[in-house]
């Protein structure tokens, strides 16, 4: 449950504190030429399919729901020693970025969607550092941040991600002698 928590917190504080701060663009499948700008989602776990976002709070102004631009929550590993408890957290970026759009029409690949991605990665952080207790103290994001590019970049989409320590309250150990009653 912990683990859970901490995850909640942090997607309620990217909800309120990153994603409102960077406007991203979406794809349009019908027209690469024609796209809207959105806040990025925010989950928990994994990209959502199409089909799957009723329950997506973010949307186009006309009402047409997407996915991307996003970033998602996950946990890499955790250790608890006795003395600090805590999960290693990836929070994964995706952005879209075709290239460039000239003002006589069409797109033109430029590869630079790199340039959205590393300051949607960027807010973040700068985000996490300036507040060192996330969601009223429910977890901790400690630092070192590590981030980067993974190597293969799924054209026209950007990837990326952000790593670092979340920690919660330590679980007490209770031996098996606790655990039988009288």
């Amino acid at each position: 449950m912990i683990d859970n928590s901490i995850l909640e917190a942090i997607e309620s504080f990217c909800c309120q504190h990153v994603s409102p701060k960077i406007k991203l663009m979406v794809p349009n499948d019908d027209d690469i030429t024609d796209y809207q700008l959105m806040h990025p989602n925010v989950f928990i776990g994994w990209l959502p399919p199409p089909n799957q976002l009723e329950d997506v709070p973010l949307q186009l102004p006309d009402g047409v729901k997407k996915a991307i631009p996003a970033m998602v929550i996950g946990m890499d590993d955790g250790e608890d020693d006795g003395n600090d408890a805590g999960i290693n957290i990836r929070i994964s970026f995706i952005v879209y970025n075709p290239g460039h759009y000239p003002k006589d029409g069409g797109v033109l690949p430029d590869f630079k969607g790199y340039r959205d991605l590393l300051n949607f990665i960027f807010i973040c952080r700068q985000q996490l550092s300036s507040r060192y207790l996330v969601e009223d103290g429910k977890t901790t994001a400690q630092k070192p941040f590590s981030w980067g590019m993974y190597q293969q970049q799924p054209m026209p989409y950007w990837v990326g991600y952000l790593t670092f320590r979340a920690t919660a309250a330590i679980l007490p150990f209770i031996s098996s002698t606790d655990l039988i009653q009288d």
